[in-house]
């Protein structure tokens, strides 16, 4: 999860987050690269990167995010995954894989973000992963107490992509499910219902258990069935669209 959205008071991990990453996973091995070297840019508190890694997805990996204290790095990193506060304490370092996970919302001139980043960090024949927030007619308070600029189609952030010099190798959605409850949330905010208070995202989800394990379930299985319609040449539009980019050869 975003550090922003860190709770002490969280219990469990919120179905979206633990789906998500399941998702990723699939996405991860879709790559066809065998245990890559990772750099997960945006990492937050690297929930993500330390499953892949212990699902064997990944050999190791290098997590950053401005948002984290030499505290929290010195305490969450390990002999595989090393977290880092900037990018520029990596000196030369170079990855197979460069992991964007909803990150580039975040930035007000993705391209050129993008850009510097697969220059300095993507190693040769490396790829690159990202994800970000889908359709900008969803755009809500929630995007902005994340600190999002704006949310992508597929088409606008494959065209990010391509300003940035990276060649689009696949990209789809997920999350398809969860696109009417969205909607439904940007129409009642644009008529000016009232809104309710709370945590900021994913990091305030106390449910019951077997509410989590339920509603993670169902959202691993929307995420199925997109990625699977995908295969199939079936675009189902989703709340995230992801890419998988190299760079020219």
């Amino acid at each position: 999860m975003d550090l922003i959205e860190r709770s002490e008071r969280a219990g469990a991990r919120h179905p979206w987050e633990v789906a998500r990453k399941t998702a990723i996973s699939q996405l991860v091995l879709r790559t066809g690269l065998a245990r890559p070297r990772a750099l997960d840019v945006g990492c937050g508190d690297a929930y993500l990167v330390r499953e892949l890694i212990e699902a064997g997805l990944l050999e190791s990996a290098v997590g950053q995010d401005v948002n984290l204290t030499p505290a929290l790095t010195g305490s969450w990193s390990s002999s595989s995954l090393r977290l880092v506060q900037a990018l520029d304490e990596l000196g030369e370092e170079r990855f197979e894989l460069l992991l964007l996970l909803d990150v580039l919302e975040h930035v007000e001139d993705p391209a050129t973000f993008l850009y510097r980043l697969v220059e300095a960090r993507l190693a040769a024949r490396g790829l690159v992963l990202v994800t970000v927030p889908a359709y900008q007619g969803l755009f809500t308070q929630h995007d902005r107490d994340l600190k999002h600029f704006r949310r992508y189609s597929r088409g606008e952030i494959a065209g990010v992509a391509t300003a940035a010099g990276l060649r689009v190798l696949d990209s789809g959605y997920l999350f398809s499910s969860l696109l009417l409850p969205r909607a439904l949330s940007a129409i009642g905010e644009h008529m000016r219902l009232p809104r309710s208070d709370g945590a900021i995202g994913v990091g305030g989800w106390r449910a019951p258990r077997s509410l989590t394990r339920f509603l993670t379930s169902m959202l691993e299985l929307d995420n199925r069935v997109a990625l699977s319609a995908h295969d199939l040449g079936i675009t189902v539009p989703g709340l995230s669209t992801w890419l998988i980019c190299s760079a020219p050869s």
